[in-house]
C-alpha cells in the first residue's frame, strides 16, 4: 500500500506522530479548555491552569487554540502543552507584551506586578503577523525521558502550529535555570532572548526569570528542509 502525502509538513507530521507513538506516546488535542483543566487535574494535581489558557477569561476555540495531551501504553497521561494566537494586531509582539505581560501569568505565583520587568528584546521588537504563544509543556517521568521526549514533543507542536495557523513567530517563556540546561534547544526554538522577563513575588525578595524562545516561518521551514533521517537523529 502506497501512502499520499499532501506536502513535506503532513509526511513530517505524520512521522513525528509516528515517532512519539514508537517511545509509548499516544497523543491527543482539543479546543475545549475546560476538558483540558480536567485531564490536568488528573495528570498533575499540584498544577493550575496557567493564566493564558483559562477558558474563563479569554475566549478559546478551535480557531485560535489546542492543547495536546500524551497518555502512555497503561494509559496514563505523561504529557501536556498548549498553544494560542495572540492577537498581537497592529502591535509587534515586544509592544504587545508589554502591554499585556498578565495575560502570561506563570500557575501558582502570587506576581507583584510593580516590581515586575519585561525586557522586550529585538526578536519580539520586529515579530509581528500571525504569532502563536506555546506552553504548559510537561512530560512525566524521568529527566531522561523528559530530554528524549522534549525534541520530539516541541517538533509536534511546530507542525501542529503549522498546519491550523501557518504562523509568521512561535514563542513561550521558557525558566531561565531550564533555558541553562538546554531546554529551549531541545525543544526546537532557534532563538533566546535572555532575561526577557523578571517576575517579582509579593512579600519576597525572590524572583523568578525566564528567557523567550521563539521561532519564525522561516526557521521552521529551515528545519522542514532537513533530510528527514537528520530530523530524527537530532531527536536522539
Amino acid at each position: 500500500m502506497t501512502f499520499q502525502y499532501k506536502s513535506k509538513a503532513h509526511f513530517l507530521y505524520a512521522a513525528s506522530h509516528n515517532e512519539l507513538q514508537s517511545m509509548g506516546v499516544r497523543i491527543t488535542s482539543g479546543s475545549d479548555f475546560e476538558e483540558y483543566r480536567e485531564l490536568l487535574a488528573i495528570a498533575r494535581p499540584d498544577h493550575a491552569l496557567g493564566e493564558p489558557f483559562e477558558p474563563k477569561k479569554y475566549e478559546l476555540n478551535e480557531s485560535n487554540a489546542i492543547w495536546m495531551v500524551g497518555h502512555n501504553e497503561a494509559g496514563e497521561i505523561v504529557h501536556t502543552q498548549a498553544m494560542k494566537t495572540i492577537p498581537t494586531l497592529h502591535l509587534s509582539l515586544g509592544d504587545y507584551l508589554t502591554r499585556n505581560l498578565r495575560e502570561f501569568e506563570p500557575s501558582g505565583m502570587d506576581i507583584d506586578y510593580n516590581r515586575t520587568v519585561y525586557r522586550p528584546g529585538p526578536g519580539a521588537s520586529r515579530m509581528k503577523g500571525t504569532v502563536v504563544y506555546h506552553g504548559e509543556f510537561w512530560v512525566g517521568g524521568s529527566p531522561r525521558r523528559g530530554a528524549l521526549l522534549s525534541p520530539v514533543l516541541g517538533k509536534h507542536a511546530f507542525l501542529t502550529a503549522l498546519d491550523h495557523w501557518r504562523p509568521d513567530y512561535t514563542f513561550g517563556f521558557i525558566a531561565k535555570t531550564l533555558a541553562h540546561k538546554g531546554f529551549s534547544a531541545r525543544f526546537g526554538f532557534m532563538h533566546n532572548e535572555p532575561n526577557a522577563v523578571k517576575y517579582a513575588i509579593n512579600g519576597s525578595d525572590d524572583t523568578f526569570e525566564g528567557t523567550m524562545g521563539y521561532m519564525s516561518s522561516e526557521d521552521l521551514h529551515y528545519v522542514l528542509d532537513l533530510p528527514y533521517a537528520e530530523q530524527i537523529a537530532s531527536a536522539a
